[in-house]
């Protein structure tokens, strides 16, 4: 009966919906298919709904086969489940449901699951947990860290217990497995890479895994954003991240992998810290369980794309040397044009929403956001102004995103007029340079130290600016940045402050 239903069930979506809404619901049916199924064999594990002491004829329940070695039955009265620590408890559904990703691959059969079932897949492992293994984590953990606590002992052993490898790949034109595809178990062209890299998560003593072609509902707009925005995240959490170079044979033909020129390898670069590399024909590309501690291979990274390699192997995220992480990201190209923005949110540790259709405009937002970040409220004690007032700021607060572009408002200095030395940023030198002194310079991390509109140069201070001329083609429209190859900088030999203008970028 229940086989017939089903079967009408999708000749009325055959007939009456569209492609895109059958998929959607026939994912939504397995799932909640899958949920009931769950819940029947937790309440009833033997199947008999009816209890015989009724006098009714008990009524036998006919459910899939489980897995001899699943330990998410239900938790019965004096099991382990029921005498668990409570605070382990705790940490672990709070660490699946914020931490890990929305879905993941459960390695042995090759199947997704979510945040929900894997807290009925683990839990009574973790409910084992005793205080003396808790004890024990938490010397260890003192060794290396003598500030570390009770809930981080727990913490580590709740993470150890949920590791999950995350795969870096570049992908194929088409037959990558899709969200929908592992769920009704279809196998396209490209799912022979997903065993594959199973395989290996296996190798790792991985139960979990995640890729970034199948774990992520891409018609759940809200599932998309939180993939985008945790991404980073998930791959520095991750017990390892597992590379996989379809272009390269050894070390010597590295430079050559595609996977260096897309967009977002690079944070699938950066932010593991754990890598293991596999060429072409799923071959080690070491014998080293962690090729960031292979020197060979780290040099070979670096020269590939200038990275240093302190960054390749400790990479912190953040604001601080926004032109270098950019000149990272410059050589790499993405499908989607808002990728580019998007892949960086990380490496930046930034936050903004995630809108596709909007094109270049994303980038912008991107620039908004680090700068935001970079020239928030401060209160320095300056060499020059030893009593500075507690309402001291640097920059623009107030920057916004207008139909004009990207409105911030600067400190404007015409350079032809000599008030200040021009300096251009390569690597970490300032090298001075008389190139730039026909145009204005918009410098954007003034001092002010009033509500008065102006802002304040401080002598032999290094200014962060953008080079601005009137706009030739409309005069009365404002001014124009001149794209730089490297970053710009000026100081004056004197304090300057002035009325600061408003400028659209």
């Amino acid at each position: 009966m229940g086989n017939f239903l089903e079967d009408l069930v999708h000749q009325l979506m055959d007939v009456t919906m569209e492609d895109d809404d059958q998929r959607a619901l026939t994912a939504k049916f397995h799932k909640l298919k899958r949920e009931v199924i769950n819940d029947v064999r937790d309440i009833f594990p033997h199947g008999q709904i009816t209890p015989a002491t009724l006098g009714i004829k008990g009524l036998r329940v006919k459910l899939p086969p489980k897995d001899p070695n699943d330990t998410s039955g239900p938790d019965l009265p004096g099991s382990s489940s029921a005498s668990a620590i409570p605070e382990v408890i705790s940490i672990f559904n709070a660490y699946v449901q914020n931490e890990l990703p929305t879905y993941l691959i459960y390695v042995p059969d090759k199947r997704l699951v979510g945040r929900n079932e894997v807290k009925r897949m683990f839990r009574k492992e973790v409910a084992v947990v005793t205080e003396e293994v808790i004890h024990s984590r938490l010397l260890d953990l003192k060794e290396s860290c003598p500030t570390a606590e009770r809930e981080d002992a727990i913490r580590d052993i709740v993470k150890d217990t949920l590791k999950f490898a995350v795969l870096s790949h570049r992908w194929l034109d088409s037959g990558e497995p899709t969200f929908y595809d592992i769920l009704k178990s279809f196998k396209p062209y490209g799912y022979e890479k997903l065993e594959k890299f199973c395989q290996k998560a296996s190798e790792f003593g991985c139960r979990l895994a995640w890729s970034d072609t199948c774990c992520i509902n891409k018609d759940s707009s809200t599932e998309l954003e939180e993939a985008i925005r945790s991404m980073f995240k998930w791959y520095r959490d991750a017990h390892v991240c597992i590379a996989f170079l379809s272009d390269t044979t050894s070390i010597d033909d590295l430079h050559e992998d595609v996977w260096f020129t897309r967009g977002w390898t690079l944070q699938e670069l950066l932010a593991p810290w754990r890598m293991k590399f596999y060429v072409g024909n799923w071959q080690p590309l070491t014998s080293d369980l962690n090729d960031k501690e292979n020197f060979e291979v780290m040099a070979a990274l670096s020269r590939t794309t200038r990275i240093p390699l302190d960054d390749l192997r400790h990479f912190q995220p953040g604001t601080h040397n926004v032109h270098e992480k950019m000149m990272w990201a410059s050589t790499r190209t993405t499908t989607r044009i808002e990728d580019v923005a998007y892949s960086l949110i990380g490496i930046f540790d930034v936050s903004m929403m995630v809108a596709y259709g909007e094109g270049k405009r994303a980038f912008y937002r991107l620039i908004e956001a680090i700068i935001h970040k970079c020239y928030r409220p401060l209160n320095p004690v300056d060499s020059n102004d030893a009593l500075l007032p507690s309402t001291v700021w640097r920059g623009d607060q107030n920057i916004v995103m207008t139909k004009r572009g990207l409105q911030i408002q600067v400190l404007l200095v015409d350079l032809s007029q000599q008030e200040a030395t021009i300096y251009e940023k390569t690597g970490t030198k300032a090298v001075q340079t008389n190139a730039y002194s026909s145009y204005t310079a918009g410098v954007v991390d003034y001092w002010c130290y009033d509500a008065s509109g102006d802002g304040v140069l401080q002598p032999e201070q290094e200014h962060l600016c953008v080079l601005l001329r009137p706009d030739p083609r409309n005069p009365y429209a404002g001014w124009r940045k001149i794209e730089t190859p490297n970053l710009v900088t000026i100081r004056t030999e004197s304090k300057l402050r002035r009325t600061l203008t408003s400028v659209w970028l």
